[in-house]
């Protein structure tokens, strides 16, 4: 029995990588990383770079449906539809991220769409949320992390607006939200 479930989430994972685009991230991000990279003229070493899609975000659903946790997390993953995680390292030199370099990043964001809902910058780190509507909502949101030694992208695709729902009324207020 257990080597015939193990069997079958190994060709699960096999088909998700073949189907889902679980192995690099798409051409914005890209794009977006590399606006980044060389607006703050640095030279940042992938760590890790992957996306991934709504077959491997229902596998991983199905192995914390295995885990002992209170949190949300499998309902959360149920209204994500795609995850790109950028992480990337710099081993010498100090950020020096100023507000032009904010402005650069958050005018190329804008002209793609996007709108920032949260942005800092300081001497040794700068902090972007992005958010993107469509018809149907709030469905797209770009977090970009940059400090002395590390740049993190995020980009999560799905209805943020149910995923918000669900912690606020799992973790905070227990409100129910009109759906009009």
């Amino acid at each position: 029995m257990k080597r015939k479930y193990v069997g079958l989430v190994l060709i699960l994972a096999l088909l998700s990588v073949s189907f889902t685009g679980c192995i690099g991230v798409n051409g914005n991000f890209k794009k977006i990383r590399n606006t980044l990279k060389n607006n703050l003229d640095l030279e940042y070493n992938k760590t890790v770079e992957f996306s991934v899609g709504r077959t491997g975000l229902m596998l991983a659903g199905m192995v914390i449906r295995f885990a002992d946790t209170e949190e949300p997390i499998e309902d959360v993953l149920s209204e994500v539809s795609r995850v790109q995680v950028g992480i990337y390292e710099r081993d010498y030199g100090d950020l020096n991220a100023k507000v032009k370099n904010l402005n650069a990043l958050t005018t190329q964001m804008e002209n793609q769409g996007w709108k920032y809902i949260v942005r800092t910058v300081q001497h040794d780190e700068m902090v972007c949320v992005f958010v993107r509507e469509d018809d149907p909502g709030f469905n797209q949101l770009y977090v970009v992390n940059v400090g002395d030694h590390e740049m993190v992208l995020v980009e999560i695709h799905g209805d943020l607006s149910k995923i918000i729902e669900i912690v606020l009324r799992e973790k905070a207020f227990n409100v129910d939200f009109a759906h009009n």
